[in-house]
């Protein structure tokens, strides 16, 4: 299955996870949008978080106040949601690295979004 069709698939079965995405995306435009940790891995209990990366191309703001932005976004959801943005060229610039944050989301994050 193709990255693009996973990402279909996910959204199409999971419809908070869908609006997340819709929401974060209206408020960010960003370069691409992951789900990581243990619903990406499919290990998630029925108390599991949705965590979600979001990387912005050459952002004009500082991180805080992205992140900020995002979690305004996401009032009344459903469902727990940990943000976490990053510019899309540090993210880049450090998945050599296999114990860093990027090379763990590459490794088990699914792409939800690409610009």
């Amino acid at each position: 299955m193709t990255d693009r069709a996973l990402a279909t698939d996910l959204l199409a079965r999971d419809p908070v996870l869908a609006e997340i995405v819709r929401r974060l995306v209206d408020a960010l435009h960003p370069d691409r949008v992951y789900l990581f940790g243990s619903r990406a891995r499919g290990d998630a209990g029925p108390d599991s978080d949705y965590d979600i990366l979001v990387l912005v191309d050459h952002p004009t703001e500082p991180r805080y106040r992205l992140s900020q932005r995002a979690f305004r976004a996401l009032r009344g959801v459903p469902a727990a949601v940990d943000v976490v943005v990053w510019d899309r060229q540090t993210f880049d610039a450090r998945l050599h690295v296999k114990a860093s944050f990027p090379a763990m989301v590459a490794r088990e994050g699914k792409l939800l979004h690409a610009a």
